[in-house]
């Protein structure tokens, strides 16, 4: 073979190994970013996994003191509707003793008054529990939420 031709069967095996190379170089950059992408990936699955499920405690508490609450009111109801049969059957013991008009506009009054007054307390009351419940919960469930929706990690 002539210097030529050896030189001409050369040159390929020269570009072959750069190519082999930059090549290599080449899946070695594609594979760092690869595993750069997959690991923040699962950093930011891990962060809405995480959100999620405080998320879940937090609504979950929530639901949980609510359906208390609920116990609670209905209970109330019944303590009501007790009380106020038995402040009826008191006024009405009271009404089978008086002995002038004035004296039953006195017990209507003083039943009215407390009829009344009962049924304030117990209305301020639902209202200040609602009012609690929303206030203490509300906050943390929105911000909870919108930080899980965002990939950031629940307080």
């Amino acid at each position: 073979m002539t210097k030529k031709a050896t030189e001409t069967k050369a040159a390929p095996k020269a570009k072959a190994t750069h190519d082999e190379t930059f090549g290599d170089r080449l899946s070695e950059g594609a594979r760092e970013m690869v595993k750069r992408s997959t690991a923040t990936a699962k950093e930011r699955a891990d962060n809405v996994f995480t959100a999620t499920q405080q998320y879940n405690a937090d609504l979950e508490n929530v639901l949980v003191r609510a359906a208390r609450g609920y116990a609670n009111i209905l209970g109330s109801i019944a303590e009501a509707a007790y009380a106020n049969v038995n402040r009826g059957i008191h006024t009405a013991e009271k009404m089978a003793e008086v002995k002038s008009l004035s004296e039953a506009m006195e017990v209507q009054t003083e039943y009215v008054r407390e009829q009344t007054q009962c049924s304030m307390n117990n209305a301020r009351s639902a209202f200040e529990y609602v009012r609690d419940v929303v206030t203490e919960n509300g906050e943390a469930l929105r911000d909870n939420a919108s930080k899980m929706f965002k990939g950031e990690k629940a307080a």
